[in-house]
């Protein structure tokens, strides 16, 4: 749902007058392949942006939306899809043709020349990084330009009768203390997921030769600490150029309440800083609690792959508890 291409092309779409259908996912039971938010632009010429799952059912979405679009249909509907093995279908809705289990309802939503204002609404929240709520239902789309609340609701009382309110925009904030290789591959990458990512280096961001066009706060790396605000959506990700620059991170950030602190290091570096920050007084229960070495064990070498195996890391950590 946080796709920016996605609204553009609805909005090119009832700009032109062109017909075109919101797919959103509103509920899923079990294994389902999608997840409650997930988004999918269709128009009648075939054009497509984002996925609410992928596979055999998201083929029939996409053919139940066409076929929507060439009968002129302006009324959203629900399709509910089973993912059972064969013929063994005792839910409440129809074989999806995978077989992961669970089932899947999703929203196929008509878009209308009126609800281009909400659009780019929708675009504009993106855009500039902040958060809202969208509600769907069997009589409009809306959106308010406020903070997003924390999960995805569906209530469905009859055929006709449902509603779904999601959360918009991007909750969760990364702060990478440090933009070199590994900084930016990481910033690229986090954009592309559900993250808002800023950059805090000492170096100005045109001293790099393509830079993110993530957030880029220049500050000395003993101040970094001031720029990331305390809450369970702050993420602190400490990867300067220097062992002592780190350090200083990390003593400035004891105390403060932060969803996620982690240092890339090797073992020795760890245990260097590890030891002069014990010396200082920085309490160990706090150190203990710090990812480092930083990331999942993947056997990464390059930028690019340690950008991965962090933001693994930290997708792991935010699905945790999900089912």
């Amino acid at each position: 749902m946080n796709s920016i291409p996605l609204w553009k092309l609805i909005g090119e779409s009832i700009r032109s007058n062109a017909p075109c259908a919101l797919l959103l996912t509103v509920e899923t039971r079990g294994s389902g392949p999608g997840r409650p938010g997930a988004a999918m632009a269709v128009t009648k010429s075939g054009s497509t942006q984002g996925t609410v799952g992928g596979g055999v059912m998201e083929h029939k979405l996409t053919f139940r939306a066409h076929k929507m679009l060439e009968d002129a249909v302006t009324s959203p509907e629900l399709a509910i899809y089973d993912h059972v093995n064969g013929n063994d279908n005792n839910g409440r809705g129809t074989p999806s043709g995978m077989i992961c289990s669970g089932s899947q309802t999703t929203a196929i939503f008509p878009m209308q020349p009126g609800m281009l204002e909400t659009v780019n609404l929708i675009i504009s929240i993106l855009e500039n990084r902040r958060t809202g709520t969208l509600y769907l239902s069997g009589t409009g789309l809306t959106v308010t330009d406020s903070p997003a609340q924390e999960t995805d609701e569906f209530l469905m009382t009859g055929v006709d009768d449902w509603e779904y309110t999601g959360p918009l925009g991007y909750r969760d904030t990364a702060f990478i203390i440090g933009g070199g290789h590994v900084g930016q591959s990481l910033a690229n990458l986090l954009q592309g997921l559900s993250w808002n990512p800023v950059i805090i280096d000492e170096r100005e961001r045109n001293s790099f030769e393509n830079p993110p066009s993530c957030r880029w706060i220049t500050a000395p790396c003993s101040e970094a600490h001031s720029c990331i605000p305390d809450g369970c959506r702050s993420w602190a990700v400490i990867m300067t150029p220097f062992h002592t620059a780190d350090a200083a991170v990390l003593e400035s950030l004891a105390g403060k309440n932060l969803k996620y602190v982690g240092m890339m290091a090797s073992s020795s570096k760890k245990a260097k800083i590890y030891s002069e920050l014990l010396l200082k007084g920085v309490p160990e229960d706090y150190l203990d609690s710090v990812r480092c070495p930083i990331g999942m064990a993947i056997g990464s070498r390059t930028p690019e792959e340690i950008a991965v195996s962090i933001a693994a890391q930290l997708i792991e950590i935010k699905n945790r508890g999900r089912t």
